[in-house]
């Protein structure tokens, strides 16, 4: 018989899951008779990672804490000086919402529950200056028919907390903002799209980013109405709002959760303001206010830079004449694979190009590249871009003409 294992005052009954920092077990409280989830740190770990996984820990036992909302999963007791350390939660009986979505896809009524009831637990996570930073199907529990609850606040970011490093990302990258990908920068509106992708990828049975390139991460979105035809046009548009490219165009987490209650009397739907998005103009795909980091998707790694048509403004001409640097029509996304990077100067000439790009500015970022590789040499991600850049009509800028 293998011997009882326990964790002070909890006994272990069954193992939910593992990761890479520690286990989670179903268990026993033999105080108070009730079943818990204990997390547990791995052993053997030592030096400043280990100080970073035990800080981790305890963050993630403060964020849960310090919210006492039905949408949270709870903490009950945490100890750090327990060899190993561990973290004492409720029990969620269910699945979660990504083992749900094997069963098929949700219906409007479910979408709509999940939508206000995880948008309102990150609202008041929100109010408490507390960032979840890792919303996604794997971490929203289901806690019983209708009822849904959010866990896993182990990368969140707390008020005061020193923790987590300017420009360091942290996260699920399939379901993260396009600002946290790019700046390692991740707000409120960081969480409202990972609740977006999480609605969108349960209303469609698949999330666009899971499927194709890397590039994929930076592309704007696919509307969810051309994926899922008959979706209710307000969930529709909600999620198209959530997932935008744009941090700004997306809703707040807790207007999300008023505008899906202000249409349905499905569970959880008491709206607090009657807010509603149907009304509002539809979002037009938008380029993110992002700042390049080499670091991102590392060399190689495949971007797409959305050639918008709400910034291709300039009046056509049938002559290929124009004003200096004047955008074409709009022709879909240039590909662009970053080239190997020799050192930090390549990286910042790098993003000067991609600065252009950004901004719509072609003929500057055919220049830009033909420094470039005048400075740091031709290469196959460098050669593509610019034959990109030449069938737009941009093919004598920044070239030598040997």
């Amino acid at each position: 018989m293998s011997e009882e294992r326990r964790f002070g005052r909890y006994r272990v009954t069954s193992t939910i899951g593992a990761g890479a920092m520690g286990e989670v077990f179903a268990a026993t409280d033999d105080v108070l008779g009730r079943e818990v989830a204990v997390k547990i740190l791995r052993a053997q770990r030592t030096g400043v990672a280990a100080r970073m996984v035990d800080d981790r820990f305890r963050q993630e036992a403060r964020a849960i804490a310090s919210l006492s909302h039905p949408g949270v999963v709870q903490v009950f007791d945490i100890d750090l000086t327990a060899d190993p350390p561990y973290l004492v939660m409720e029990r969620v009986a269910g699945p979660s919402l990504k083992e749900r979505m094997a069963e098929g896809r949700l219906s409007a009524n479910e979408l709509r529950a999940l939508g206000i009831q995880i948008g309102r637990a990150l609202g008041a996570a929100h109010a408490q200056k507390i960032i979840h930073r890792d919303v996604k199907p794997a971490n929203i529990l289901a806690a019983g028919p209708g009822t849904w609850k959010l866990a896993d606040f182990g990368v969140a970011h707390v008020p005061d907390s020193s923790l987590t490093m300017t420009g360091q990302f942290v996260g699920s990258p399939a379901y993260a903002p396009p600002e946290a990908l790019v700046r390692g920068q991740c707000e409120a509106e960081g969480d409202v799209f990972g609740l977006g992708a999480s609605l969108y990828q349960a209303a469609a049975g698949t999330w666009p980013r899971l499927e194709g390139t890397t590039g994929g991460l930076l592309a704007p979105i696919p509307p969810i109405a051309s994926v899922v035809p008959g979706l209710p046009e307000d969930i529709a548009a909600i999620i198209d709002r959530a997932v935008a490219i744009d941090s700004a165009h997306r809703p707040t987490a807790n207007d999300l959760a008023d505008a899906l209650a202000g249409s349905t009397s499905s569970p959880g739907a008491t709206p607090a303001h009657g807010a509603s998005l149907i009304g509002l103009p539809p979002v037009a795909p938008a380029r993110a206010q992002v700042r390049w980091q080499p670091w991102a998707l590392g060399a190689g790694a495949l971007v797409l830079v959305a050639v918008l048509a709400a910034k291709c403004s300039a009046p056509q001409q049938p002559s290929s004449m124009g004003a200096p640097g004047a955008m074409p029509a709009a022709q879909g996304p240039l590909e662009i694979a970053t080239p190997p990077m020799r050192d930090g100067k390549a990286a910042k000439d790098w993003n000067k190009v991609l600065d252009h790009l950004e901004r719509g500015k072609f003929s500057d970022a055919r220049k830009k590249l033909g420094e470039w590789e005048r400075k740091h040499g031709a290469t196959e991600e460098t050669e593509a871009l610019r034959r990109q850049l030449d069938a737009m009509g941009h093919d004598r800028d920044g070239r030598d003409d040997d």
